[in-house]
């Protein structure tokens, strides 16, 4: 019965592994040589560039962290939560599944990045998966006291 919660607690573990890869896949794609620190003062960063497509591609890295880090924290913790604890993490999964959605429209709207249909895909079937009757069941299963365990109609009350 817990085989289906230990498997959504991988598959949302494999989901935070893409995340970051892709996070990491964006600041490598980065020129970094061609940005240069302005700045002289400790501690304060003042970048320029010439070329315009480093500045888009610095960008749209920056904004994928800044989109994407709280559902994927969310993820991890809920992952953990089922592959650890078995039933902990339902309801942060389905929050961090809706805020990637969000995240991935808003992310979508001026750079048109390619893993975005894939990753609100995954998060459609991960919705799926948390809402099935077997997830569900041991997720929303209770351990019962003995006065809610006794049936009132065979004694007659």
């Amino acid at each position: 019965m817990y085989r289906q919660a230990r498997l959504l607690g991988v598959l949302l573990l494999l989901q935070v592994v893409a995340m970051v890869g892709i996070g990491v896949w964006l600041f490598a794609s980065i020129d970094w040589d061609a940005l240069v620190n302005l700045s002289n003062k400790p501690g304060q960063i003042r970048l320029q560039t010439t070329d315009k497509s480093v500045v888009k591609d610095f960008e749209r890295a920056i904004l994928f962290t800044v989109y994407f880090f709280a559902p994927v924290v969310l993820l991890l913790l809920a992952g953990l939560g089922f592959v650890l604890l078995r039933r902990r993490g339902w309801m942060l999964a389905s929050v961090a599944q809706a805020l990637i959605m969000l995240s991935c429209l808003f992310f979508y709207g001026d750079s048109r990045p390619w893993f975005a249909y894939p990753i609100i895909a995954y998060c459609i079937l991960m919705i799926l998966l948390l809402n099935s009757r077997s997830v569900r069941a041991v997720v929303h299963r209770r351990r019962l006291t003995p006065a809610e365990a006794r049936p009132e109609i065979a004694h007659g009350e």
